[in-house]
């Protein structure tokens, strides 16, 4: 292993922060540098570059992907950028018209998962895989049984293909994987101390036929 990198789709919908978690591994050391994420901005400009089109084709177009930022890890899950690096998107969705139920609706994209690789402690997760929920959705893709019709999805299928394949960067060579990260906490004297931590492959999708609803997209009070 090679290290670990954390990127975030950092968007806001009619003001309400809507952010997208994605994590990749690398098997590639960089020659007399070592690990690859301590040099991230090719890494973030490589996503942004095969991302951001077929994701912004997905959203509403009321939704604006304002930056694409990230994090490097080590292989034991230590952070070796100083800061997170970000780059500015500042782009709107290509998608449906801007009438919706709001931040909150959804649609989940399940992430199939290889087998889990411990990175820190001795658990493993009961719940092998993850999911992504992308939206905000336009009411006119959801039908009243709440059905996202088929276009929608096509779009929304696009982008979890691309997701779920890794990238190859050029300069420096570098292949990235997509992965899952488990972890699992507990909570000592009123700190949050880290039981274990796991990664394991993106291997595949599923994207749910029903629309979904994000209870942390409300806005707020």
């Amino acid at each position: 292993m090679a290290g670990f990198g954390r990127f975030s789709f950092d968007g806001e919908y009619h003001n309400q922060t809507v952010e997208n978690i994605f994590h990749f591994r690398s098997t590639d050391w960089l020659p007399n540098e070592g690990n690859p994420f301590t040099e991230f901005t090719a890494f973030l400009d490589a996503i942004a570059s095969l991302w951001v089109t077929p994701f912004l084709d997905s959203q509403i177009k009321g939704y604006k992907l304002n930056t694409v930022s990230g994090v490097g890890y080590d292989d034991g899950y230590a952070i070796v950028t100083p800061s997170p690096l970000v780059k500015t998107i500042n782009a709107f969705g290509n998608g449906a018209n801007d009438s919706s139920d709001g931040a909150a609706s959804c649609a989940i994209v399940g992430w199939r998962c290889g087998p889990q690789v411990q990175i820190n402690g001795t658990g493993t997760s009961k719940r092998n895989r993850g999911y992504s929920a992308l939206g905000p959705l336009a009411d006119t893709v959801v039908d009243a049984e709440s059905h996202i019709n088929g276009d929608q999805f096509a779009l929304l299928d696009a982008f979890a293909a691309v997701v779920e394949t890794p990238v190859t960067v050029l300069l420096p060579l570098v292949t990235l994987q997509p992965v899952i990260i488990h972890e699992k906490f507990s909570t000592v004297l009123g700190h949050k101390i880290l039981d274990w931590r796991t990664y394991s492959d993106i291997q595949g999708y599923a994207i749910r036929r029903v629309a979904s609803y994000r209870r942390s997209r409300r806005p707020e009070a």
